[in-house]
């Protein structure tokens, strides 16, 4: 059967701010590397199947941007949700879209900004992956093995193993678990039956459609109504879409199902969501200091700075524990660790009037 991909990119990436704003959210964002996140996760889809197999599902307010970022990817597998209504609807729009106009296929649902090393072992694991959902009437989930005690992800209890295919073992599922405190993060790691909750699923489209159809029906119908209006312009897209429940997919439907396998993916896998990350990610050097740009660091220790301007120089002396990033016109200086402390940070921003445009 046709493999296709469906690339999530609605997020914006608030706790990567300045780097990513509104004008240029987090999948755009180049760290480290040459390309962008999401031109990476589209050159991987590319490995699985064919350019015109490969969509992308994104805000409305961000078609500018994919215009300006994206040139060279199809505009018209860009599929623009007319306002935020989290990945349920975002997903659900996608594949009706899919189903419209590519027909049966097997659907891999990729979000658009982890950082993924070793291409070969992603593809043959994702090989699996659509293997079983050709073959099997089941959701299936790639699971990450954690290398850490993570607080920030949400957490999948593998079940009894069920094969092992050119090395690459899958699992049914026992239950999700959402993002854990300290303890219980390292209960998972010290457990072992626990894995990471990637945020990659492959289903057999008219499978999803059913399944959404059947657990979240009032979300299916309100996209399906949607999704007629965009296709006629109708002026009642928006509210029809405005009316969907917002509900992450983990919750809105993965939750309600019971029939599901866990492909474990053995690939270096993580997610850019904060900056506090970029250790983990990238290394660094002898004095814990993780540097990326224009950096000089003198005497300074356990420090995260990211400069993107290749004509001012960062400069730190005798400091430890700070993050520095530095992202056109804005400097921005906190402890390291208190990622979760800069969506609140913005939200004050945004009161004041003359300093909203920094975070647009």
């Amino acid at each position: 059967m046709k493999k296709t991909v469906l690339i999530m990119a609605g997020g914006v990436g608030e706790r990567l701010w300045p780097l990513s704003r509104l004008s240029k959210p987090k999948q755009f964002l180049s760290i480290g590397g040459e390309n962008s996140l999401i031109e990476n996760t589209v050159s991987r889809a590319r490995l699985l199947t064919s350019d015109e197999n490969i969509f992308i599902v994104t805000g409305a307010k961000y078609k500018d941007a994919f215009l300006k970022y994206l040139p060279n990817f199809n505009q018209d597998n860009i599929i623009f949700e007319p306002t935020a209504r989290d990945t349920t609807a975002a997903i659900t729009l996608g594949a009706i879209h899919i189903k419209a106009t590519v027909g049966d296929t097997i659907l891999a649902i990729l979000p658009a900004d982890p950082i993924i090393k070793s291409d070969e072992l992603f593809t043959k694991t994702l090989e699996v992956a659509y293997n079983f959902a050709s073959t099997k009437k089941s959701a299936i989930t790639v699971g990450i093995k954690p290398r850490r005690p993570d607080t920030g992800y949400g957490y999948v209890k593998m079940g009894s193993l069920i094969d092992t295919i050119d090395t690459i073992e899958s699992f049914y599922v026992d239950s999700f678990k959402e993002k854990p405190n300290d303890e219980k993060a390292r209960e998972f790691l010290e457990d072992g039956s626990y894995f990471w909750n990637s945020g990659m699923f492959i289903w057999d489209i008219n499978y999803l459609l059913e399944t959404i159809k059947r657990v979240n029906s009032d979300i299916y119908q309100n996209v399906r109504r949607s999704y007629e209006a965009m296709k006629s312009s109708s002026n009642l897209a928006l509210s029809y879409f405005e009316a969907v429940t917002k509900i992450s997919f983990d919750f809105g439907v993965m939750e309600h199902i019971d029939n599901i396998i866990c492909v474990k993916g053995d690939f270096f896998w993580d997610d850019l969501g904060s900056f506090s990350a970029l250790k983990t990610i990238y290394g660094n050097d002898d004095n814990g200091n993780t540097a990326i740009g224009n950096v000089f660091l003198n005497e300074s220790s356990n420090n995260i700075v990211v400069n993107n301007d290749e004509e001012t120089l960062i400069a730190l002396n005798n400091v430890s524990g700070i993050t520095v990033v530095k992202s056109d016109d804005v400097i921005f200086i906190y402890k390291t660790g208190e990622d979760d402390k800069i969506k609140t940070l913005l939200k004050e921003i945004r009161l004041d009037d003359n300093k909203e445009k920094y975070t647009l």
